[in-house]
């Protein structure tokens, strides 16, 4: 679970998710599960290069996971992205607690 404790904590997992792309990755393997990098480009209409791109700053942000598979008979290997359950809710008072580190300012 992708824990969100600081304004920068904040800051990082709403900056990965401000793209559509990137959306859309989520979308993609929350419903089909891991997925490896061509597949995910593929069903995106992207090429590898960007959807590559996308899902680093997702994996910095947390939210993504890598995991390497051997590719039986074969001397290649996949590597797959997997989605990392995270529930996010944001509102005023979240953000008070966060930037004040639980401790709420007055005016």
């Amino acid at each position: 679970m992708v824990e969100v404790d600081s304004p920068e904590d904040l800051t990082k997992v709403m900056d990965a998710l401000g793209h559509v792309v990137r959306l859309r990755i989520v979308a993609l393997l929350r419903v089909n599960g891991p997925l490896y990098l061509a597949d995910i480009a593929k069903r995106l209409g992207v090429s590898r290069a960007l959807a590559k791109v996308h899902l680093s700053k997702l994996q910095r942000a947390g939210l993504v996971t890598t995991r390497v598979e051997l590719v039986p008979g074969e001397a290649r290997a996949l590597r797959y992205y997997q989605l990392v359950d995270f529930k996010i809710v944001v509102d005023p008072d979240y953000i008070v607690r966060l930037v004040s580190g639980g401790h709420e300012q007055h005016k």
